[in-house]
Formats: C-alpha cells, sequence, structure tokens
C-alpha cells in the first residue's frame, strides 16, 4: 500500500548513511514510537469504506502525505505545490491563506492538514465542521514531530516511525561530526550568509537572521551567522550593508534560477569569493527534503570552515 513516494526519491543517499547509524537509527525508532503511543496528534475516523480523505493546505504537509505513502487519501492540495510531480495533479483547495472555501467542501475532506500559522483557516473549517491538524515547521525538530504527528492522524504510524528514523538518524549523524569539529577547533567558524531573495543585480537583498530555520541549518553545517542581529527574521539589507558583514561563505536560496545563475554568481563574488546558489525547490519550503538541503550547508561551508 505504501508508496515512499520520498523515500525514492533520496533513497541511495540516505539509505547509506542509516546502514552506517543502525544503532542511533533503531533507538530513535523506538523514540517515535514512545511518542506516538504518548498520544502526539489526533485520529480522525474514516469514512465506511474505510478511506480518509485529507486536503493538504500546505506544500511541506502534502510532501509529508505523500512520503508516507497516503497518496490515493490526498484529494485535494494547495496552489504552492510542486512536489512530488503526482501531487500536482491533485485538485487545487487554494493558497495559504486564501484558500477556496467552495473547493474544499466540494472535497468533503475528513481532515484539512495545514500550518500552525494558518489559524484563519481553522477557524473557518471549525465552523464548517471540517477537522483540521496545524503543524510548525520552524525548526529541524519540528519537521521530524509533524511527521510523527500527520501519520498517526492519519493511520500511518509505522511508516511515519520509519521516515522520522531515516531522517533523524542524518541530522544526527551531522551534528555528531560537526561537535567533534568545534571541540578539536581554535579558530573561528566561517561566517555564513544566506539570502532569500534579491533583485538581479543584488541592490535590494533578503537574508536570514538568527533563530530562523536556515540559521538553524547553518549552526548544524558548521558556521556563524553573518547576520547577527536584526529587527526581524529576514531583514532587507543593502549592498553596503552586504560588504560591511564580510561574510566567509554566501549560500543563495534562489528557487528556479534558470539561466541566470553564472549572472547572480558573478555579482556576489563582488563580496564574496565562496558562493552557492541552490536552485532546488525544497531550500525554500521547509520539509522531509530537510536532510538534503542540510547536506549542500555542509558542501557549501566545509571548503572553508576555518578548523581545518
Amino acid at each position: 500500500r505504501t508508496q515512499r513516494h520520498l523515500l525514492n526519491a533520496f533513497s541511495i543517499r540516505l539509505r547509506r548513511r542509516l546502514r552506517r547509524d543502525k544503532m542511533i537509527g533503531k533507538n530513535i525508532a523506538l523514540l517515535a514510537l514512545a511518542l506516538l503511543l504518548a498520544g502526539c496528534g489526533v485520529e480522525i475516523d474514516r469514512k465506511s469504506d474505510g478511506r480518509l480523505r485529507v486536503v493538504a493546505m500546505a506544500p511541506n504537509t502534502t510532501e509529508i502525505l505523500f512520503a508516507l505513502g497516503l497518496s490515493n487519501e490526498v484529494v485535494g492540495v494547495s496552489r504552492f505545490t510542486t512536489y512530488p510531480p503526482e501531487a500536482k495533479e491533485k485538485p487545487v483547495a487554494g493558497g495559504l491563506y486564501d484558500p477556496n472555501w467552495e473547493m474544499i467542501v466540494a472535497l468533503q475532506p475528513d481532515l484539512v492538514v495545514g500550518l500552525k500559522t494558518q489559524k484563519e483557516i481553522e477557524g473557518q473549517l471549525n465552523a464548517l465542521g471540517i477537522d483540521f491538524l496545524g503543524v510548525s515547521h520552524e525548526r529541524i525538530d519540528d519537521i521530524l514531530q509533524s511527521i510523527l504527528i500527520i501519520g498517526k492522524a492519519c493511520g500511518a504510524e509505522s511508516e511515519a516511525i520509519e521516515l522520522f528514523q531515516t531522517l533523524e538518524a542524518t541530522t544526527l549523524r551531522y551534528s555528531a561530526s560537526r561537535r567533534e569539529v568545534d571541540n578539536s577547533s581554535t579558530t573561528q567558524k566561517p561566517r555564513v550568509l544566506v539570502c532569500v531573495g534579491h533583485d538581479e543585480t543584488l541592490s535590494q537583498m533578503y537574508i536570514a537572521a538568527r533563530g530562523t530555520f536556515y540559521d538553524e541549518l547553518i549552526e548544524r553545517a558548521g558556521g556563524a551567522n553573518a547576520c547577527e542581529s536584526s529587527a526581524g527574521n529576514y531583514p532587507e539589507i543593502s549592498p553596503e550593508g552586504l560588504a560591511a558583514m564580510r561574510p566567509d561563505v554566501v549560500i543563495d536560496i534562489f528557487p528556479n534560477i534558470g539561466k541566470n545563475q553564472q549572472e547572480v554568481s558573478n555579482h556576489w563574488k563582488t563580496y564574496c569569493e565562496q558562493v552557492t546558489i541552490i536552485s532546488d525547490d525544497d531550500a525554500s519550503i521547509p520539509g522531509p527534503r530537510v536532510v538534503l538541503l542540510l547536506e549542500d550547508f555542509v558542501k557549501a561551508i566545509q571548503p572553508l570552515d576555518k578548523s581545518k
């Protein structure tokens, strides 16, 4: 029954690592099971024919549902869903904050799965008698926990544990390897700037500040955020502000950059020699593919790791 769309997408890269982390993986699986039995998440009653009808109102949650083998149960997705490709064939139930209520009602879902930040949608769904399950994706641990929560709510506990086990073992291995480097290091970590949006000439840029999802990736990959303080999570900076930060590494989150990549890279190199442009859509959608993004961060930062 299970169609492990996401696991197949990165099975080669992850399962090699998991074989190196068997004992960790086994312990994590037991922890995941304990969390499920402790009641994280809610169970939804299925139709009399046994089928659960789910609408995913965020791309992140769509990926999780498909990764858990629940593609047949998903009857609608959000406008911004791009992965997996099969999900784009599902009816569109609106955007993150502008749902198509007529479509949602017509789809007759037992459950709508979205993000905790979608409070207004939750209230409207409750008024319509439709259950809403909101999860958080602000941190890596949030993403992993949401897999367990969604898995339990949709009756896919074993699949959730397997996915949780695989992803958590990989993130723990990266964290352990970085601690070893940090403990043996007497020099400063590379200063890393993550840009989440800009114009073609870098005259206007938005970067990730401390406490954000990308800040955690920087830390786990062995760097230090070059944006040390700001008034918001993703502040706008000028070229002068970028020059003042003097980053050792720039990571540009630029989905679908296409043929502009070399031109943008040349602009960045005015300020920093070590530039990595990540154009995959998973870079801007915190979800189960986060381990691949973490690996990209490690590759971007380690060549200039000042501890080496």
